[in-house]
């Protein structure tokens, strides 16, 4: 397809706005790009702001047959697998990982974003379990409060495949 005037018009603008934003980077010693967030300096993009529960949360049906016993088993197990567990009550249905830096850079754990799991089975006959991801980004002196929606969601639906209900 050839190249019209326009096209190659269009084509200069960009270049030059690149060749632009490159020399500017250089000369404040280069932008430095979270490979999790993909900006510089920014929270990851699994990082949701949000103080609302309900948005930080999966409630999971179990299915009928399993005992509290086998529900906890299996919920422990698949924390261990990735994480290191802090509490863990088999009395209460509950169980949480410390906080943890999940995200590296250069090797080195960033301090800034911190998340853990919880896991909490509801009612006194567990027939449905809570799955939260909590996490914080800090921002100078302060904390965003939010979830992490790739480790919420990947450990939802493990737990789900796991003890949770069959789809009909």
């Amino acid at each position: 397809m050839p190249h019209t005037s326009q096209s190659r018009r269009r084509y200069r603008a960009h270049a030059l706005a690149l060749s632009v934003f490159l020399a500017s980077a250089s000369a404040c010693g280069g932008t430095h790009l979270n490979p999790v967030s993909g900006s510089s300096g920014g929270a990851p993009q699994t990082f949701v702001s949000t103080t609302s529960e309900t948005r930080s949360s999966r409630v999971i049906d179990i299915r009928d047959g399993l005992t509290k016993a086998a529900e906890f088993r299996a919920a422990t197990d698949l924390l261990t697998q990735r994480y290191s567990v802090d509490v863990s009550d088999q009395r209460a249905g509950f169980l949480m990982t410390p906080w943890q830096a999940t995200v590296v850079k250069n090797g080195v754990p960033d301090l800034r974003y911190r998340m853990r799991i919880v896991i909490r089975f509801a009612g006194d006959d567990w027939k449905q379990v809570i799955v939260r991801a909590e996490a914080n980004w800090q921002r100078g002196d302060e904390w965003d409060i939010g979830y992490d929606s790739k480790a919420l969601d990947d450990v939802a639906t493990d737990l789900r495949a796991r003890i949770g209900k069959k789809a009909p």
